[in-house]
């Protein structure tokens, strides 16, 4: 059962909505950054609170105000992302929906660079940016450069990651929503269909997202296998939409590259980077199983 607090929404033109989980430790740093936000349009913030047990859903009403409106969606029926951020749209009427993740911090100027987008396009990404919410030695799992540009799935489908994305109401509904089968990768998914339907992804340069990696070991490794288990799927999933495939052999060149930089293994920084591709690597082997088909 969804329940919306507190009252009875108004009419935005635009929505920006963030899934959260015992969130309370970064959420308002999230908020915050979106209070200070201005919008050409009538816009509010809905928290969809997925079954948190902490305070989540007191911090977010504590940033509400007649200037910018934030609401909590109460969504515990099921847990995961895509269904928290589909129990988001349905509870508002905006024509214009933008998603953010609690854990992040959007950058100055990033609400405005998605409402301009957004009067021209469908489908909209923006960028991300490590440097700022995160120690140097987690930055080196990913690189300077992990998603400044317009990034595509395995060099086939371009995908807006959920963090920092913007759709019309009209294109989200066509496509059905996130699907929520998926617990990673379901943004890569829904673009996957919005482009199937026609909607070409517009890339924002001005809407940065700065994004926090996980801040242990265990966890990031954790993460980049789920994020590697997922690719199989994923890659039938574009198969079957009629993109070429890369080899399922590609991933070999990532084995081979763990054991040349086994001495990374030494510094922090290091061993971050090395368990991010073992994760990515060992993740798609656990995938390919699920699809029956090998993937290294």
């Amino acid at each position: 059962m969804v329940e919306v607090q507190p009252g009875q929404p108004g009419e935005y033109q635009l929505a920006v909505i963030i899934p959260a989980f015992n969130a309370e430790t970064t959420l308002g740093e999230q908020l915050g950054a979106l209070c200070n936000e201005t919008c050409a349009v009538s816009w509010h913030i809905l928290v969809v609170d997925n079954g948190s047990t902490d305070a989540t859903q007191a911090v977010a009403l504590s940033y509400s105000s007649p200037q910018v409106p934030v609401r909590v969606v109460r969504a515990a029926e099921r847990s995961g992302p895509a269904y928290a951020r589909n129990a988001g749209v349905a509870a508002t009427s905006s024509p214009w929906i933008a998603f953010c993740d609690a854990d992040d911090v959007v950058a100055s100027g990033w609400l405005g660079a998605i409402n301009e987008a957004l009067e021209q396009h469908a489908f909209v990404a923006g960028g991300v940016e490590l440097g700022r919410l995160n120690s140097p030695w987690t930055q080196a799992s990913r690189g300077s450069s992990f998603s400044n540009q317009m990034t595509l799935f395995e060099g086939m489908v371009p995908y807006a990651s959920s963090c920092n994305m913007a759709v019309t109401r009209k294109a989200f509904r066509s496509v059905g929503g996130f699907d929520e089968s998926l617990r990673v990768g379901e943004d890569i998914e829904l673009s996957l269909r919005l482009w199937r339907q026609g909607f070409e992804l517009y890339f924002a340069e001005a809407a940065t997202v700065h994004y926090r990696l996980r801040p242990q070991l265990l966890t990031l490794f954790q993460q980049s296998r789920e994020y590697g288990a997922i690719h199989p799927t994923l890659i039938e999933r574009c198969r079957a939409a009629g993109f070429e495939a890369p080899s399922r052999l590609a991933g070999l060149k990532g084995w081979l590259w763990m054991m040349r930089k086994l001495p990374m293994l030494r510094t922090r920084s290091g061993r971050a980077r090395w368990l991010w591709v073992a994760g990515r690597q060992v993740g798609r082997l656990q995938g390919g199983l699920r699809v029956r088909r090998l993937y290294l």
